[in-house]
């Protein structure tokens, strides 16, 4: 009898804690039910509101920003990204693509930063955030291979790169810096720039940030002037 009853207790106690597992992954990830991936950003919402618990969605509430909802993007926007076939080009992933979303993790920081804004009566916004999204990822791309030293069509060996303010304060500024493969000399990059010249701040920004890489066969010496 003693037997019994603990095999009772011990399988009421697992499907307790069974039920509060459920719990916390519904509050942070999509849950992994038979419930069909969504397949638009209007059906994805409607399965957040299906799924997230209710504390949750009062948290979501109380936020002053559609940017406060950053704090999903590794739990919820990971479950999302992984579930609902955003990394595998799935039909939500395609749906994305045709409102000028083509990463994962846009597309998942977008369906979080919108849910935001469909649950306090704000504007979507798409165009502007897709038009943000693709100056960034053109901006934070690597040199081309036709950017070479204008003085005299050097190859340029790229180091680092940095973000920078824009004039506006909204632009998205990369600024790519290296040296010339000839000459030795600093140069920087930017995609609606080229290569130009560091004037002085900027070099004096370089040179504080750059911290040679001894495992790098062009940091020796930093790139010394080929011999003539």
């Amino acid at each position: 009898m003693k037997i019994i009853i603990t095999l009772t207790l011990l399988l009421a106690s697992s499907a307790l804690l069974r039920a509060e597992d459920k719990k916390a992954i519904s509050a942070q990830e999509p849950a992994k039910e038979k419930t069909p991936s969504p397949k638009t950003l209007e059906e994805a919402h409607l399965q957040l509101e299906k799924l997230l618990a209710k504390d949750v969605l009062a948290k979501i509430d109380a936020m002053k920003s559609e940017k406060e909802m950053i704090e999903f993007h590794l739990g919820l926007g990971m479950g999302m990204r992984n579930g609902w076939g955003l990394w595998g080009g799935g039909p939500l992933a395609q749906h994305m693509r045709k409102l000028g979303f083509h990463h994962p993790d846009d597309m998942s920081c977008v369906i979080l930063e919108t849910f935001w804004c469909r649950r306090h009566g704000k504007d979507f916004r798409l165009k502007e955030r897709a038009d943000d999204y693709a100056a960034y990822w053109k901006a934070v791309a690597d040199p081309p291979e036709s950017a070479k030293d204008p003085k005299d069509g050097s190859e340029v060996v790229w180091k680092m790169s940095f973000g920078a303010d824009s004039d506006d304060r909204k632009t998205v500024r990369q600024i790519h810096v290296g040296k010339s493969k000839k000459t030795g000399r600093w140069l920087a990059y930017e995609h609606d720039k080229g290569v130009y010249e560091p004037h002085p701040q900027l070099l004096k920004q370089i040179t504080e940030h750059y911290k040679p890489d001894p495992r790098d066969p062009f940091t020796s010496d930093d790139a010394k002037p080929d011999a003539k």
